[in-house]
């Protein structure tokens, strides 16, 4: 891609000069609706959980499809009604069998966020079985990168933003699930621009950190639910387009932290698990 910019600063100067600069503002069309693929895989490593092995790692992969629907907010801001389609998961502890689990969608699941212009998501709220609901809380289908203020040019970086719903399930004798929006300071760097006539795709990347942050979970330790404290840590690849104002792709991997814990009696009993995960997404044509 960079290769791509530099012919075409040579063939064309004036046009590469003059379209170094790249200005990012997410304006979608009220009603307009897209659709996209999620695919995410990961591992989660337990220590200290009840009936749970230390050093046990559990495997994961997703395939979903979700449709999200824009609506006017007001004041700049859209409300985006997303509604996951499909849900394909497969999952093992240790090295145990695969076992797969599929949603089923005769009532899709369905959220609703706001965003605004720079695409700083809100907490969802769900439609229907709010369990379901958070369990597909961070599919939105969207990055959760914050946008620049001011434009951008190519290698130009920018102070950002992360904003990224979580959820995580923790099996063993006292499974539960923690649920979270992290927060966190965030770099974005545009690598290059690759002009396409009335589209251009920019092709950007970022790094970031979550800030440590307690959630409540059912995850119960010494006979009561812990609490979690979450951080950890962010980067990813992204593709805007200027044609659509939006991210049309995006592969991103994040490692999350959590320490739950609990007090029991005059002591504390606490666990850790870490989660990484990777995640791909891309518009559905």
């Amino acid at each position: 891609m960079r290769n791509a910019f530099i012919m075409m600063w040579v063939v064309w100067p004036g046009l590469a000069l003059a379209q170094t600069q790249i200005t990012f503002e997410y304006r979608p069309a009220a009603g307009v609706t897209v659709q996209v693929v999620v695919e995410s895989r990961g591992e989660r490593l337990m220590m200290g959980v009840p009936g749970v092995i230390d050093g046990t790692v559990v495997e994961f992969t997703s395939l979903g499809g979700i449709t999200t629907r824009v609506i006017p907010a007001g004041g700049g801001n859209f409300g985006l009604e997303v509604r996951y389609d499909s849900l394909r998961a497969r999952y093992r502890m240790g090295t145990g069998t695969w076992s797969e689990g599929q949603l089923a969608f005769n009532s899709p699941v369905e959220a609703l966020f706001t965003t605004d212009r720079r695409l700083a998501l809100g907490a969802p709220a769900f439609v229907g079985d709010a369990t379901v609901g958070e369990g597909a809380r961070s599919g939105t289908g969207r990055p959760h990168l914050v946008l620049p203020v001011n434009p951008v040019d190519v290698a130009g970086q920018w102070q950002s933003e992360l904003h990224l719903p979580f959820s995580s399930e923790i099996p063993g004798e006292g499974a539960g699930i923690v649920t979270a929006t992290l927060t966190g300071p965030a770099v974005g760097l545009l690598d290059s621009l690759v002009f396409r006539g009335a589209d251009t795709l920019a092709y950007l990347s970022a790094r970031g950190r979550f800030n440590p942050s307690t959630a409540t979970s059912t995850l119960m330790l010494g006979g009561g639910p812990a609490t979690a404290e979450l951080w950890g840590e962010f980067a990813g690849k992204f593709i805007w387009s200027t044609a659509w104002n939006a991210f049309v792709s995006a592969a991103v991997a994040a490692r999350v932290s959590q320490r739950f814990e609990a007090v029991v009696g005059s002591g504390v009993e606490d666990a850790r698990v870490t989660t990484t995960v990777t995640t791909r997404v891309r518009v559905r044509t």
